[in-house]
C-alpha cells in the first residue's frame, strides 16, 4: 500500500469516528430532553374552565355579598356532617342537588375564593393528600358534568329536586374554592 492510501484510510477512519461521536452525542441530548418532558411531576393541568358555564339567572344575579352568605349557609351543615371521616361509599352518595352546586360554582365563575381555616378538620384525606393536578382534574370533571346534566333554565324548585351530586362532588368544590387561587399563581 502506498503512503497516500494509508493517509487517506486514516483520515477516513477519523472522519467516521468523529461522525459516530457526533451522532451519539446528539442522541444523548434527545434522550435527555424527552425524559425531561415526560416526567409526571412537571406535567401541568390548566385551571378548570368556568367560561361559558351557564348558571340559573337567579344565581347569576345574586350580589357578591349575598352569594358569600349563601355559600356560608351551605357550608355550615357540610362542616357538621363530618365528611372527613366518611367511607368512600358514603362520599359517593348523591345527597346534593343542582341548585346548591349552582351556587357553589357561581363562586368560582366569579373568581371568588371561599376561605376555610383548618381544612384538615373538614376534608377527607383523599382531598388533603391529592396534588394540585388531581384537584384541577376533579373540578374540571364536575364542571363538565354540570354542563352536560344541569338545565340551568329550570327554576330553583326544579333544580332543588335534582339530586345528582355526591358528597364527594360537594367536598371537591369546597376544597377547590378554598385553594384554587394558590393553583393559579
Amino acid at each position: 500500500m502506498s503512503t497516500l492510501n494509508i493517509v487517506i484510510l486514516i483520515i477516513l477512519i477519523l472522519v467516521i469516528l468523529l461522525l459516530s461521536m457526533l451522532v451519539i452525542s446528539l442522541n444523548k441530548e434527545k434522550i435527555v430532553k424527552k425524559e425531561e418532558v415526560i416526567l409526571p411531576e412537571e406535567m401541568h393541568i390548566p385551571m378548570p374552565n368556568a367560561y361559558g358555564l351557564s348558571l340559573p339567572p337567579k344565581v347569576d344575579n345574586i350580589s357578591k355579598i349575598e352569594l358569600l352568605q349563601i355559600v356560608k349557609k351551605i357550608f355550615n351543615p357540610f362542616k357538621y356532617l363530618d365528611y372527613k371521616n366518611k367511607s368512600i361509599a358514603e362520599l359517593d352518595k348523591k345527597e346534593w342537588h343542582s341548585w346548591q352546586i349552582s351556587i357553589l360554582l357561581s363562586m368560582y365563575k366569579r373568581d371568588e375564593e371561599f376561605f376555610i381555616t383548618d381544612q384538615e378538620e373538614y376534608f377527607h384525606s383523599i382531598l388533603l393528600n391529592a396534588n394540585e393536578n388531581d384537584i384541577k382534574s376533579l373540578m374540571t370533571s364536575i364542571i363538565k358534568k354540570y354542563k352536560n346534566y344541569v338545565e340551568s333554565n329550570k327554576s330553583k324548585d326544579e333544580l332543588s329536586k335534582n339530586y345528582i351530586w355526591s358528597n364527594k362532588d360537594a367536598s371537591i368544590i369546597f376544597y377547590f374554592l378554598a385553594n384554587y387561587k394558590k393553583y393559579s399563581r
